[in-house]
């Protein structure tokens, strides 16, 4: 059953639950926008690393997951690209109707969303298309 859920929709929640709950505020005070380090790199530039950084690259972490799932040719990897554009569709309402979602986080956290729903659909199609050419290979050899 959890084969089907997109890994992504955690981050949906993730998003939704801190932005609800920090409610809304001046751009400075948003929980993406927060400082959460300052860490100094031997160049001498100092890099800040803010909530939204955060977020993003545990997504991307749930974007690789889903896209090493994409492989799969079951009748669940079908349930999750179902899923996935779902997911994508109310990603792009939340970032147009909902306060607190218009911003350039979002924004990027919703092209993953895309991303994950057309890579998942390729990477199927194409490795489906590759069973089926070894399979009809093997009735010629």
């Amino acid at each position: 059953m959890l084969q089907m859920f997109p890994l992504l929709a955690v981050s949906l929640v993730i998003y939704a639950g801190l932005t609800f709950v920090t409610g809304a505020a001046p751009d400075e005070a948003v929980w993406h926008q927060a400082l959460l380090m300052n860490l100094p790199l031997p160049s001498g530039d100092t890099w800040s690393v803010r909530g939204g950084d955060f977020f993003l690259v545990v997504s991307i972490g749930f974007l690789f997951v889903e896209l090493v799932r994409a492989t799969r040719t079951d009748a669940s990897s079908i349930t999750n690209h179902i899923f996935s554009i779902i997911l994508a569709v109310v990603n792009v309402l939340a970032f147009i109707l909902i306060d607190g979602f218009g911003n350039s986080t979002f924004f990027i956290y919703m092209s993953m969303t895309f991303l994950d729903a057309l890579a998942g659909m390729v990477v199927t199609t194409t490795t489906a298309r590759r069973d089926f050419s070894v399979a009809d290979g093997a009735r010629l050899g």
